[in-house]
C-alpha cells in the first residue's frame, strides 16, 4: 500500500536503460573505440611479465595493441625505446636492477671515454667523476684551484663550468633517466659573503640546470633541484676544499622517460 516499489522499480528501469545504451554503443563503435576501452579498464596486477601496469606516475607502460594500426602510447614528442624497463624505484625485481646496472655501467664507460677523447673535456678530467651510487648514476663536477666551476661565493657559473657542462649534455641525454642536481659549497666564511651556504648551494644547482636546458637537455629530464650546503663534504678533512665546492647530476634509478631506443648507450637495433 506504500510507494517505495515504485522507488524500487524507477532504480531498475533506468539500469536496465543504462544496459541497453551500453550494448548499443559498443555494437556500433569501432574496432580501434573497443581496444582502447579495454585497455582502460585492464587490471593494475601484473600481467604477463608480472609488472604492475599503469601505476608508474613518471612512466606508465601503457598495454600492447594487437592491431598494429593503432597505436595506444602516450603522446609524447619522443617514442620509447623497444623493450624499455619499467622499474619500481621502491621496489624493483633483480632482473631490472641488474639490468640497470648494466646500462649504467655503460653509460659510465661512455662518459668516461668520451672525457678521454674529447680535447677540450679532457683537460677537465680531474673535475669529473662518475659512478654508481644506490640511487642512480652520479656524476660529481667539482671546482679545482685551477679549473673553478663556479666564481667563489657566487653561483656565477665560470667558462670552465660552462664548457663542461655543455659538453656533457649531449652524453647525459643518451641516458633514459629522469634526473635530480644537487649544489654544494665549501665550509669557508667567503662561502657566506653573500648568503647562505643552503641559498648558495641551491641557486648553484639551478645555475647548472638552466646551462644544461641552454645546451640542449630536454627541459622535462629535471624532477629535483637541491641545495645541500656544506652538510656533504667530500672530504671531512678538508672542509674547505675546492672541490667541496660541486654539482651532482643523478640519474634516478628506475625513473624512465620516453627516448630513442638508438639513444641508449650499448643498445641494439
Amino acid at each position: 500500500h506504500g510507494g517505495a516499489w515504485k522507488v524500487a522499480y524507477a532504480d531498475f528501469v533506468t539500469a536496465m536503460m543504462a544496459f541497453f545504451l551500453l550494448l548499443w554503443l559498443l555494437s556500433t563503435s569501432s574496432k580501434a573505440t573497443l581496444q582502447g576501452l579495454a585497455e582502460y579498464f585492464t587490471p593494475t596486477s601484473g600481467i604477463g611479465d608480472m609488472r604492475p601496469i599503469g601505476i608508474d606516475r613518471i612512466s606508465p607502460s601503457p598495454m600492447p595493441s594487437k592491431d598494429p594500426g593503432i597505436n595506444l602510447s602516450k603522446p609524447g614528442v619522443m617514442q620509447q625505446q623497444a623493450g624499455a624497463t619499467r622499474n619500481n624505484p621502491d621496489n624493483p625485481s633483480p632482473v631490472e636492477s641488474e639490468e640497470e646496472d648494466n646500462m649504467f655501467e655503460k653509460g659510465a664507460s661512455a662518459i668516461n671515454q668520451a672525457i678521454e677523447s674529447d680535447s677540450q673535456l679532457s683537460e677537465y678530467k680531474e673535475n669529473i667523476t662518475v659512478g654508481q651510487t644506490p640511487d642512480g648514476l652520479r656524476i660529481d663536477i667539482k671546482d679545482s684551484d685551477k679549473y673553478p666551476m663556479f666564481n667563489l661565493a657566487s653561483a656565477q657559473l665560470t667558462e670552465h663550468g660552462q664548457l663542461v657542462l655543455g659538453r656533457l649534455t649531449p652524453l647525459i641525454r643518451r641516458m633514459p633517466n629522469y634526473m635530480s642536481i644537487t649544489g654544494y659549497t665549501d665550509a669557508s666564511v667567503l662561502e657566506t659573503q653573500a648568503t647562505s651556504r643552503w641559498k648558495l648551494s641551491s641557486a648553484r644547482a639551478e645555475a647548472a640546470l638552466d646551462y644544461l636546458v641552454k645546451s640542449g637537455l630536454e627541459p622535462e629530464r629535471p624532477q629535483k633541484i637541491i641545495g645541500a650546503g656544506d652538510s656533504q663534504v667530500l672530504s671531512a678533512n678538508e672542509p674547505r676544499s675546492a672541490k667541496n665546492r660541486r654539482v651532482s647530476l643523478l640519474m634516478i634509478r628506475g625513473s624512465h622517460i620516453l627516448i630513442p631506443h638508438s639513444a641508449i648507450p650499448g643498445a641494439t637495433p
